[in-house]
């Protein structure tokens, strides 16, 4: 069990936050759902951790639990945020109207 710990300790240190995750949403206890084109990792992070994972630029909180890697949206359309520029894949998220437009005057797309 121990083992298992440590490797998921591993696999948070070898992300490259900016490159591969689109968003991650915040859950309780310091557990992080972490999202990329590929994949989906949960992975319990220390409170010191998760403060320095929260205030990384670059990230914009949606919501108070959830915030998105602004360097990967491709594209802002009808309320729908695509990381991809074919507009077609799974990994999209919704956002209201007022937000819509604040991110799209933070990437100026």
């Amino acid at each position: 069990m121990l083992s298992v710990a440590l490797n998921e300790r591993t696999m948070y240190d070898d992300f490259d936050l900016e490159k591969e995750i689109l968003y991650f949403n915040v859950g309780t206890e310091g557990l992080v759902s972490l999202h990329a084109h590929n994949y989906n990792r949960k992975v319990q992070l220390s409170p010191s951790e998760l403060k320095a994972l929260l205030s990384r630029e670059g990230y914009y909180a949606l919501s108070s639990s959830c915030y998105i890697n602004l360097s990967r949206i491709k594209a802002i359309i009808s309320g729908v945020i695509y990381f991809d520029s074919r507009h077609n894949e799974p990994k999209m998220l919704a956002v209201g109207k007022r937000t819509e437009q604040k991110l799209k005057q933070l990437i100026a797309i």
